[in-house]
């Protein structure tokens, strides 16, 4: 009975244990669909979706800002526009990872500058 025990936990944590998988280009793509849909009020927007979309870009936004000369009273509304611009003007890189894109378009918008004015 133990061996049986066992062999089926061992079974359920091969079959049912899924690995980690950072979110895909293809993915932030979808997600920037749903979130222009939403923006001009479309009944059949993917609400979830938009709000992955809007979440991840805030979140690779804030753990990198560091690498941004992000000028003050940007709101996260500006940084969603500029992905999604970014997004649609460079289609052959959604096969790149979601973080990779995020990161490359606020660079674009934002480039870091070696002296800041404080």
């Amino acid at each position: 009975m133990k061996k049986l025990s066992v062999a089926l936990l061992l079974i359920v944590l091969v079959l049912g244990g899924q690995s980690a998988q950072a979110m895909s280009g293809h993915d932030l793509v979808d997600g920037m669909k749903s979130y222009l849909k939403a923006e001009q009020d479309y009944a059949k927007a993917d609400y979830l979706l938009a709000g992955n979309y809007m979440g991840y870009i805030q979140g690779v936004a804030e753990a990198t800002v560091s690498d941004y000369s992000l000028p003050g009273g940007v709101t996260p509304d500006t940084l969603y526009k500029i992905v999604a611009d970014f997004l649609q003007k460079n289609p052959e890189k959604w096969d790149k990872p979601a973080a990779f894109l995020v990161r490359s378009a606020l660079l674009a918008a934002y480039p870091k500058y070696l002296i800041r004015n404080k």
